[in-house]
């Protein structure tokens, strides 16, 4: 790769790290438009193929996504500037806002929400074009036909919740199943059937337990919750039995790269120990925090709601870190910036447990930096391990079938964080002067403006985004 592709690599990934509001998910679509479309690092077959497998993996989702691309295009040096790229920008942010945002002020802290409201909608947007595109992606009226369904039926099973919420309805969800839930479903129906849905000796069972899953994981808990573990264990053998039946069935030759396997994660954890050193040096305890952090990646399926919970038990729970410390500080200014929540996080805790070992700003950014290199490297490591087992297997019916449905199941998935930051960018900040039909009126103007603004001309994505937010400032402070 020359010089100038990899720094076009390297600048994009960190400008998508600055604008990449609403984080995991929510950030396909503009790596998709800014590397695929636009820049033309990687094709779009590459791209699904990157989205796929970080999709199967925990970790931080963008950070995985941009692993992948840097790989594909520079081998180890383009993966680890790539997610190092892709992740610092939320990060570097999320430390400074903590050293600065606790002396700022009431009127301070709502300016920012009005901003967010536009941010939110333009975010919503692009989910909502993504989603679209998925359905234009078909080859004909009946796969189409298919992908709404998949779709609406993600969406449903994983927005319940957040529908009710926007209705004024107090019921409990039927469902409310989470992203990792419904991605594990998707994988067993798969796995067990061998890629074939239309075996009905194995789809038929396979949905059906499925079925039995989600109503015992749903809010609603129609099937006693007490059950799920065995559901669970029952799905992970199946798929296991499924999994062995299609290699053992296959004529794939190919064979595994073990050397580049470890050629790769020794660069990871040699990018690991030179970033944590001064931390090392400095302070007590960094090689625990180094493992909590590894830890806390891998069990780190669900996305970014799902991490707070994970980073709870490690880091809280355990007395490192203060409950107020974790979600008043650290949680409330990295839900409000750019990127990945598990590298927000995991930078963040590092900050305030080396200020608060040390009371020494700069020890707290030995720590922070410390943070960051976990949480790069653990989900770099991660998605290049499942990246040599897709490469062995790429042609197994199986991985056919994730590829040509994963989009969609995606897709249903978005439409659902479209609601949320819905939810999150106006219900939360609704009252003070504010109500809920202003904010929703300012929300659908922006997204009207924006669209017919991209209609007619092409606009760089950073100067879209600030229109978004300087209408929603202008309007909100109008109405107040």
């Amino acid at each position: 790769m020359n010089t100038k592709k990899f720094m076009s690599m390297i600048t994009t990934m960190l400008k998508i790290g600055f604008i990449g509001f609403g984080g995991g998910t929510a950030l396909i679509p503009v790596i998709e438009e800014e590397i695929v479309e636009k820049n033309k690092i990687v094709t779009e077959e590459q791209f699904n193929n990157e989205v796929m497998i970080a999709s199967i993996t925990p970790g931080a989702l963008p950070v995985e996504i941009a692993s992948g691309i840097g790989y594909q295009t520079d081998g180890n040096r383009g993966m680890m500037a790539a997610a190092s790229a892709m992740a610092f920008p939320g990060a570097f942010l999320t430390v400074l806002f903590l050293v600065l945002f606790s002396s700022a002020g009431a009127s301070v802290k709502t300016q920012i929400s009005y901003l967010a409201v536009g941010i939110s909608a333009y975010i919503i947007l692009t989910l909502i074009k993504y989603c679209t595109g998925t359905l234009q992606q078909a080859k004909d009226k009946s796969e189409m036909i298919l992908y709404l369904i998949i779709m609406m039926g993600v969406f449903l099973l994983s927005g319940e919740a957040s529908i009710y919420r926007i209705l004024g309805l107090s019921i409990t969800p039927i469902f409310g199943i989470s992203t990792i839930q419904i991605l594990g479903a998707a994988f067993f129906v798969i796995l067990f059937t061998k890629g074939q849905p239309r075996d009905k000796k194995r789809a038929i069972p396979a949905l059906f337990i499925a079925l039995l899953y989600f109503l015992c994981a749903g809010e609603a808990h129609i099937i006693p919750e007490m059950l799920q573990p065995f559901l669970v264990g029952l799905m992970i053998l199946l798929s296991i039995i499924g999994m062995v039946q299609t290699l053992m069935d296959s004529s794939q030759k190919r064979a595994f790269a073990g050397k580049a396997l470890t050629i790769s994660l020794i660069c990871w954890g040699l990018f690991t120990v030179i970033l944590s050193f001064p931390a090392i040096i400095s302070l007590p305890g960094v090689a625990r925090y180094i493992g909590d952090g590894f830890l806390s990646s891998v069990l780190s399926f669900g996305g970014g709601d799902a991490y707070l919970s994970v980073a709870q038990g490690m880091f809280v729970d355990s007395g490192m870190i203060g409950y107020h410390d974790f979600y008043q500080n650290i949680v409330s200014v990295a839900n409000a910036l750019p990127g990945s929540i598990l590298c927000k996080i995991l930078s963040g805790c590092g900050y305030v447990l080396g200020y608060q070992q040390s009371g020494s700003v700069t020890l707290g950014l030995f720590m922070a930096i410390c943070g960051f290199a976990c949480s790069v490297a653990a989900s770099g490591a991660i998605v290049i391990v499942v990246r040599m087992i897709y490469d062995k297997y790429e042609n197994l019916r199986i991985f056919a079938v994730v590829k040509h449905f994963i989009r969609p199941i995606i897709s249903g998935l978005l439409l659902n964080v479209a609601l949320s930051l819905y939810l999150s960018g106006i219900l939360e900040i609704a009252g003070g002067g504010l109500s809920m039909t202003i904010l929703s009126i300012i929300t659908l103007l922006i997204i009207v403006l924006v669209f017919a603004i991209e209609q007619k001309k092409d606009i760089h994505l950073l100067w879209k985004i600030v229109l978004a937010a300087v209408i929603s400032s202008v309007g909100c402070n109008l109405f107040v």
